[in-house]
């Protein structure tokens, strides 16, 4: 592969990508009505603040709408950019915030500032914000790529290299697969791959090679391109007894994850405290220098003018002082964890380690993958390139779905191990997947192989012949299927009943209008979760109903016909799995018509006519 003409194209997909979100926002905005932007997901019309308070050292403001009623805003999620915009026009800026939590009648929004009091008193608006940042900095790693010679073999996927394998020293119980991939990225001198498919254990295989290195005595930095998977590492590391530090500002981060901020650690150090107290005097000292300059008399402004100088003296010393503090912590951290663009970080500059592992790999795009190479003397990466790739908007931008971890897998298969002892699913939930995506290699452990809720882990419920249609939303470009809803929603009060708890139990469907709809239907269930299969993915629950949605004359499947996203959604279930269809559309596709098959063959397929 010729390396300048790679890296040429990866940088010309991402200005594609570019344009299309910038384009997809302002077109929204431009030719959209409020209600048409709120039936998009990208804007809440009618909210109002409910509560305030605080986030390490941030405002946070929590918004719902009259009567608590379910928000919507399906794009607005954790850790998105919003701003709050006033209903009637006002001749000063919308402030902008960062979510900071998500419930299903409540958002809390975090600001680095106070917001004006015109964005907490009465009815509000809020509207999600596209982010430049996050493309400057896949931008820069693709031109910083170019001058890294010590990557430029991986890049171009050439023979990955290894040291001799030698002695294995563990103290956990890992099964075989998990032992060789232990030993691959003890190994490898630049990348080692490890595949984990749906319950393998990948995350602790990556503990374990954490864990290790540490006790070698290297620095070690850990990543993924998702906060919530970062969070899920900072909390198993934590768990074993590694000082682990986020980085990332607090809003985007678990409530259990932020004690282990870097923002929240620093804050508690003597040197940091000192600096609060500098930055009240300062401010103190401003103020007054404002009441200064308004009362009369000789020598006012010269004292105004001393006050101000004093502060911006306190001001310089309190952020030096921070410095101080933020670089104590992170010299005593024995990992320091951040998603993949926030490796971007100040608090990162010019730091560098010895070993990156980067989790969900397959879900980044290749140039957020160099932003942690660039950082680093070798790596081990892990995801699985059967479930969900790395999200693209533009159609002209689609190659860039195509991971780094998925490239060099076909490239050099020898550099990867993949788990297959699965500690998730019952052994008939697991067994269609595992035969169709992993080659039948996938085993259940026998502390799972068996478990259920009934003597039904797996049902297919066939709406076929029902005359349960999809529909379009106005305004929308979502699909919901009214029939199969109701099905769903019958199906989840089913399991309620024979006394499994809400908690345990999940409704997914690769479309959000669905997802409105269930929630709609069930919006007297405390404690259960209706989500994408997106958004669902890396969770896993008792018992998870799935909606397949589409049913049309012409079997028009949409992105149902993404294989990958599928696999997420039938591999999230521990001992019950409901998958309801219309198999005179969905089995029109091969991969379909043979899960239709399966269940007819294990007794697991019913009529939606039956229930």
């Amino acid at each position: 592969m010729d390396l300048e003409q790679h890296l040429a194209r990866l940088g010309a997909l991402l200005d594609t990508e570019r344009a299309a979100e910038t384009e997809r926002f302002e077109d929204a905005r431009s030719r959209l009505s409020v209600a048409q932007r709120e039936a998009r997901g990208i804007l809440l019309a009618d909210v109002e603040a409910v509560e305030e308070g605080g986030l390490a050292g941030r405002s946070l403001v929590t918004y719902a709408r009259p009567g608590g009623r379910e928000l919507g805003g399906s794009e607005i999620g954790v850790g998105s950019i919003i701003t709050i915009v006033a209903k009637k026009e006002r001749a000063f800026e919308s402030p902008s915030g960062i979510v900071a939590r998500r419930q299903r009648a409540r958002l809390a929004v975090a600001f680095d500032e106070p917001p004006p009091d015109w964005a907490t008193e009465g009815r509000v608006m809020i509207e999600l914000q596209p982010s430049s940042a996050t493309y400057e900095r896949l931008s820069g790693a693709v031109r910083r790529m170019r001058e890294a010679r010590r990557w430029h073999p991986v890049v171009r996927a050439e023979a990955l290299r290894f040291e001799t394998p030698g002695p294995i020293d563990i103290t956990h119980v890992l099964n075989p697969e998990q032992l060789a991939a232990l030993d691959l990225a003890d190994r490898a001198r630049d990348v080692a791959l490890v595949h984990g498919p749906p319950g393998t254990g990948k995350t602790t295989v990556l503990v374990e090679v954490i864990r290790r290195a540490l006790a070698r005595g290297e620095s070690v930095l850990a990543s993924a391109p998702s906060n919530l998977a970062v969070d899920n590492l900072v909390e198993r590391l934590v768990a074993t007894g590694i000082d682990a530090v986020r980085i990332g500002h607090p809003a985007r981060v678990l409530p259990s994850v932020v004690e282990h901020t870097l923002d929240q650690k620093t804050a508690a150090h003597d040197q940091a405290r000192i600096a609060a107290d500098l930055v009240r005097e300062a401010l103190r000292l401003r103020s007054d220098a404002r009441k200064r300059k308004q009362r009369r008399g000789p020598g006012r402004f010269s004292e105004a003018r001393e006050a101000e100088r004093e502060a911006r003296k306190l001001l310089a010393e309190a952020r030096e002082l921070e410095e101080r503090a933020e670089l104590a912590v992170l010299e005593k951290a024995q990992v320091i964890l951040a998603t993949l663009t926030g490796l971007e970080s100040r608090a990162l500059a010019r730091r560098t380690f010895d070993l990156a592992v980067i989790d969900e790999a397959t879900q980044a795009v290749e140039p957020a993958v160099y932003l942690a190479l660039l950082r680093c003397s070798r790596a081990v990466l892990a995801g699985d390139h059967r479930q969900l790739p790395p999200t693209v908007i533009s159609p002209d931008a689609a190659p860039l779905s195509v991971s780094l971890f998925e490239r060099l897998t076909a490239a050099q298969p020898s550099a990867m191990v993949t788990l297959a002892e699965q500690h998730r699913m019952n052994e008939k939930i697991m067994r269609y997947p595992s035969d169709v995506l992993y080659e039948g290699k996938l085993r259940a452990h026998p502390s799972v192989a068996h478990h259920a809720i009934d003597d039904a882990p797996l049902e297919m419920i066939d709406t076929a012949g029902r005359g349960f249609e999809e529909q379009t939303p106005a305004d929308s470009e979502s699909k919901f299927n009214e029939g199969e809803a109701g099905l769903a929603a019958s199906e989840v009060r089913r399991l309620l009943a024979a006394g499994v708890r809400a908690q345990d139990v999940a409704v997914i469907s690769p479309y959000d209008a669905q997802v409105q709809r269930i929630r709609q239907l069930l919006a007297d269930v405390a404690d259960l979760e209706v989500d994408t299969v997106d958004g669902f993915q890396g969770r896993e629950k008792e018992a998870v109903i799935v909606s397949l949605v589409r049913s049309n004359d012409a079997g028009e499947l949409g992105f149902v016909a993404d294989i990958r996203r599928i696999n997420v959604a039938l591999t999230r279930a521990r001992k019950k799995l409901i998958v309801i269809g219309d198999s005179a559309t969905v089995a029109r596709h091969p991969f379909y018509a043979g899960f239709v098959r399966y269940a007819e063959s294990i007794g697991a397929w019913r009529s939606a006519w039956d229930r």
